[in-house]
């Protein structure tokens, strides 16, 4: 199967100038007025230094903003700045800034995709990257610089990689070998990124497709790494992906088909509800379980073999403002998601599968507004 792939990010026009390269706005005082609108952040001031709080607080959700910068030069840095909110009422809960002469994962020139989640690990301290555009990395977010890098001295080669993610469960930073069109099927690999390259495992091309069965957060780590988005079956062994020519797809792990990259592995399931005639158009965010998979604001539930679209329901009501792509909480229960209303302001929003209409939980403004910049902005994680 040809990649169908939409690199998708939320439209933004803000800059971002962070705290850590000598300026910026205090994110307690930018929390406590978002909080007035939202509820909650009034109390940031009372959560002890913003930049050494946990970001990964039970019930919090996470805010990544990212913007290339210029030197004057022709080289460019990146500015990433994560900001934590209670997800109950919308409190300040913390925040890490970074600048970095790599580019990070999830920064793209098109802005990030909607895996960006992947590009940080567990807890938030690392974001991966890639150093000079084909080496594989990790980078502290307290400090910006990487952590686990290469002996300087060495000499040795290495096959280029072309994007670098971490795990989601295991914490190992993942990436592709060999990314070059001479060889675009080269192994996948992993690494311990705290401890470097000695820690580095091989899977050969070849057994991507055992990758790609043994579970979800497998499965789209897998494909990220060939910066395929796609969301995965809790068991792994069939994925979804959307495209804006064909809409949603659903796919099964099968022979290796035309293309390059681990997507090759994936086969169309002919689902009847999104043939041709029925093409429904959305962005897959995650399953909540073997058959409903929620795709940007819209609920489908498919029968259990995948071969027909039984329901579609709307989670939010019908509206025109600009909604960005859902997290699920970790009870299941509900889902957040930022958007964008006529003033121009984005919102922290939270739904609950019951029904309803959603809550805001509070505003999400830039740290600095600057709509000549290109910052971009996502909801990446509810911990």
């Amino acid at each position: 199967m040809a990649q169908r792939i939409v690199k998708a990010g939320l439209a933004a026009g803000a800059a971002l100038v962070l705290a850590a390269c000598g300026g910026g706005s205090d994110p307690a005082t930018v929390a406590g007025s978002a909080g007035a609108q939202g509820g909650g952040g009034g109390e940031a001031g009372q959560e002890g230094d913003a930049r050494t709080a946990p970001l990964t607080r039970p019930d919090s959700l996470t805010v990544a903003f990212c913007q290339p910068v210029e030197d004057g030069t022709g080289g460019k840095s990146y500015q990433v700045v994560l900001r934590s909110f209670a997800a109950k009422d919308g409190a300040f809960a913390g925040e890490r800034s970074a600048s970095l002469t790599a580019q990070p994962s999830g920064c793209d020139e098109d802005g990030p995709s909607y895996s960006a989640d992947l590009a940080f690990n567990k807890d938030l301290t690392l974001v991966a990257g890639l150093v000079k555009g084909d080496r594989a990395a990790a980078f502290d977010m307290a400090t910006g610089q990487e952590v686990g890098a290469p002996d300087p001295d060495s000499f040795s080669k290495r096959l280029d990689n072309g994007s670098a993610v971490f795990h989601p469960v295991t914490g190992r930073l993942w990436y592709d070998m060999g990314r070059i069109d001479s060889d675009a099927k080269g192994d996948l690999a992993s690494r311990d990124p705290k401890v470097g390259l000695k820690t580095e495992e091989n899977t050969p091309f070849a057994k991507v497709p055992d990758l790609l069965r043994k579970d979800g957060p497998t499965a789209e780590t897998a494909l990220a790494t060939d910066d395929v988005d796609a969301a995965a079956v809790p068991a792994g062994g069939v994925v979804a992906t959307g495209n804006t020519t064909y809409g949603v797809r659903l796919s099964k792990v099968g022979p290796e088909s035309g293309g390059i990259g681990a997507g090759v592995y994936l086969t169309d399931i002919a689902t009847q509800g999104l043939d041709e005639d029925n093409k429904v158009f959305c962005e897959p965010a995650f399953w909540r379980n073997a058959t409903t998979l929620v795709c940007d604001l819209q609920q489908l539930t498919f029968s259990a073999d995948y071969t027909k679209l039984l329901k579609t329901e709307a989670l939010v009501p019908e509206n025109d403002r600009i909604n960005g792509q859902p997290v699920l909480s970790p009870d299941g229960k509900s889902f957040a998601f930022l958007s964008k209303g006529e003033d121009g302001r984005r919102g922290l929003f939270r739904g609950d599968f019951s029904g309803g209409e959603p809550k805001k939980i509070t505003s999400v403004d830039p740290p600095v507004p600057d709509p000549e910049q290109q910052l971009r902005t996502t909801l990446i994680r509810w911990n």
